[in-house]
């Protein structure tokens, strides 16, 4: 749905006024991502955030940069597509793909191309040299190892969680 500059600028100034993004969308009758979204970027820009913007195409470092904020480290949603201007969807179509297969299916995801399929010859890949596939495999051998420390510290959390209220941790 499109919203205009001065809709959105209505809608921050509320929430500047005091009330909640929830109860502002509620009363402008819009969903609540919208309003946390342009009030993030209204922070960060100042009213030119509010204005109409092209997302840009964030590359493989940008999108593991973004996946671990906003997956891993819990920030908001809206506050990372505010930060990093890029869509929604996006962010959450990488934390799923990261979530599915990790990096290295992060790593995969191509940019839409532009034009016609399947018009002209494929490109031939450079031969890649010694160095440049074992900094390729030790990128994705330390990516690897990230995970399965996170992997095991959330384990660990919830052994501890259960441990607490006195249930014992599943055997899986």
């Amino acid at each position: 749905m499109k919203h205009s500059f001065e809709e959105r600028l209505q809608a921050v100034k509320k929430c500047l006024e005091g009330y909640s993004p929830k109860g502002v969308a509620r009363e402008l009758g819009i969903e609540e991502h919208y309003v946390s979204e342009w009030l993030a970027r209204y922070e960060r820009y100042g009213e030119n955030g509010l204005h109409k913007h092209h997302k840009k195409r964030a590359d493989f470092a940008e999108k593991c940069k973004i996946v671990c904020e906003y997956a891993e480290k819990g920030v908001p949603l809206h506050r990372v597509c505010a930060q990093y201007q890029v869509s929604l969807s996006a962010v959450t179509r990488w934390t799923r793909i990261y979530k599915e297969g990790g990096y290295e299916a992060l790593r995969a995801i191509k940019p839409p191309g532009k034009g016609r399929k399947g018009m002209g010859r494929p490109k031939k890949q450079e031969p890649q040299t010694e160095l440049e596939r074992l900094r390729y495999e030790n990128e994705y051998l330390r990516a690897e190892v990230a995970l399965l420390k996170k992997v095991r510290a959330l384990m660990e959390e919830q052994e501890k969680r259960l441990h607490d209220i006195g249930r014992k941790p599943s055997k899986h």
